[in-house]
């Protein structure tokens, strides 16, 4: 439901301003820097599954096991990385934009 009532809002046409882009850009960056700490917390846990000191009476992951969970972690992070180059690539150009119509 909050997708459906922020699709009107995003559709009105509103004049923006180089500074206006490149705000809303900046904290697009540090949104999908954040959605990195839940990608570190994931790696946390699983070094926390293969930690020789673990408890000797949990089961251990097998390899295929740790493999799978390392290319789900993998994947994730990946995806977060290259959200934060397109959003900082879009800040670039932006600030080129401004320094343009500066000019």
């Amino acid at each position: 439901m909050a997708e459906s009532d922020r699709a009107p809002a995003q559709s009105r046409t509103r004049p923006t301003s180089p500074a206006t882009e490149l705000n809303d850009l900046v904290i697009q960056a540090c949104d999908d820097a954040d959605s990195l700490y839940g990608v570190m917390h994931a790696y946390t846990a699983l070094e926390k599954l293969v930690d020789t000191g673990a408890s000797a009476d949990s089961e251990e992951p097998s390899g295929p096991q740790l493999s799978a969970l390392l290319g789900l972690l993998n994947e994730k992070l990946m995806a977060r990385i290259e959200a934060i180059n397109a959003t900082t690539g879009a800040v670039q150009a932006a600030l080129r934009g401004v320094a343009l119509h500066a000019r």
